[in-house]
């Protein structure tokens, strides 16, 4: 059986989009879910179109339609695990702050909630920080509130 034009040229564009990428090197939930899609959308459509008498064009239809199904169920996936990290952040913050310790720019001094007289750098041994930020935390802080990174002890 030889291959159609359509059926080159809906191979031609899936090899094409499978090089999509974002800065990070990967492939989005959005594009991974139009090809797999596309994919299927065209396997049902040559099926369905062979049994009418046109496979190319129940390919070309399944494949089309299969991708935006599948690029729209990618994109929701996406934003249901960007809307449960944001409620965990949030959960943390809430957690660790309690109300008492707010973020302070790295290189600025702790405010100390020891006794008078007690050494400063005591104060500074339970102190954590974010690398990339630059914000200090105490002591009990394991994760970022605001960006979820792990806290390195200061030096």
């Amino acid at each position: 059986m030889k291959p159609s034009k359509i059926q080159s040229l809906l191979l031609m564009a899936l090899i094409m989009f499978s090089g999509c990428a974002t800065e990070t090197g990967g492939v989005t939930e959005r594009e991974s879910g139009a090809l797999l899609g596309a994919g299927l959308g065209a396997g049902l459509g040559a099926i369905v179109g062979n049994q009418t008498g046109h496979a190319g064009a129940g390919t070309a239809i399944g494949a089309g339609a299969g991708a935006l199904a599948g690029a729209l169920m990618g994109e929701a996936n996406r934003r249901n695990k960007e809307s449960v990290k944001k409620e965990m952040r949030q959960e943390m913050m809430q957690q660790q702050y309690q109300g008492q310790y707010a973020p302070q720019p790295y290189g600025t001094q702790p405010q100390p909630s020891y006794q008078q007289g007690a050494p400063q750098a005591a104060a500074e041994a339970h102190t954590k920080y974010n690398p990339r930020t630059g914000q200090t935390f105490p002591e009990q802080y394991q994760f970022d509130p605001n960006t979820g990174e792990q806290l390195q002890r200061l030096r």
